[in-house]
């Protein structure tokens, strides 16, 4: 495929990344993000163009989708701000979706369409024996879960090849304030993934005919596959901090072990084991604390 590749949400930190790899491999990228997004670094390039719009409005949705190859589907509200307003995360979610699909329908038969989806369409399976394989029942327990169900289901039965990617929580190597409270409890089975990896992922999907409309889980793989006590103790022994005081949800959240055999096959993204973050963590608190 020749035209663009068209990101939504490509000024976010994820898509930013998605963008200069994809540059980097000599591909024309366009961004579709809201206005009021921060596009520093990437205005006045001759490799990238920029379209800002609302992935709710049809008419700014089919401009930016006039010629491309391929859409990596970013752009989404998400927790916790998309548990706020039902209404207004099922419009940006699933309705900003299906302007994506009827866009594409219309200007770009021919294109794929790269969906990020959550394993958080899972729910709870604290219960059953892992991993979780893409067969698997799909029941919400919360608005973003439940929004990304019915997103997926658009894209899945629409005209347009595509795939679908079920993301499990993202680790990103930065200094943060830990979540409040942390979304499983102690002794849940918890497998995240490295925002490094779901880069690679991304950047494989565009040329990986064999993944059309296929369903992925991406995970970080059986390094990450601890509980949710492991990934706590160690993220307050990185900053060190008391563990004392952590929150835990009251009710087991919607994480567990995933089977990611076929899509590490075929996207070949599982390049980051849980020591190289944890390595990564230590790194940038001693890097800050030494200024």
């Amino acid at each position: 495929m020749s035209g663009p590749i068209l990101i939504t949400g490509g000024a976010g930190s994820v898509g930013r990344m998605l963008v200069e790899r994809l540059v980097a491999n000599g591909r024309e990228v366009r961004i579709f993000d809201l206005p009021f997004m921060d596009f520093s670094g990437l205005e006045n390039r001759s490799d990238i163009g920029i379209v800002k719009g609302d992935i709710t409005d049809s008419a700014q949705v089919e401009d930016a989708m006039e010629g491309v190859s391929v859409v990596l589907h970013l752009a989404a509200l998400l927790p916790p701000n998309s548990e706020k307003d039902r209404d207004k995360t099922f419009a940006v979610n699933v309705g900003g979706t299906e302007s994506i699909i009827n866009a594409m329908e219309k200007v770009a038969k021919d294109a794929v369409i790269v969906f990020t989806s959550s394993i958080s369409t899972y729910g709870n399976t604290e219960t059953e024996d892992p991993p979780v394989t893409t067969d698997h029942l799909q029941r919400a327990i919360d608005i973003y879960a439940d929004s990304k169900i019915a997103a997926e289901k658009l894209v899945r039965e629409s005209k347009v090849s595509w795939i679908a990617m079920r993301i499990a929580g993202i680790a990103v190597p930065a200094f943060m304030e830990p979540p409040n409270p942390w979304p499983f409890v102690a002794e849940q089975r918890v497998e995240m993934v490295h925002r490094d990896d779901v880069v690679d992922a991304l950047v494989s999907s565009v040329d990986a005919p064999e993944a059309t409309n296929k369903i992925f889980n991406i995970a970080g793989g059986s390094s990450w596959q601890l509980k949710g006590e492991d990934y706590v103790r160690d993220f307050y022994g990185f900053m060190g901090a008391p563990v004392e005081d952590v929150d835990y949800r009251e009710s087991p959240g919607w994480v567990d072990w995933y089977d990611t055999e076929e899509s590490q096959r075929i996207l070949n993204y599982q390049n980051r084991s849980y020591q190289y973050y944890s390595d990564e963590m230590r790194a940038i608190v001693e890097e800050l604390m030494a200024e």
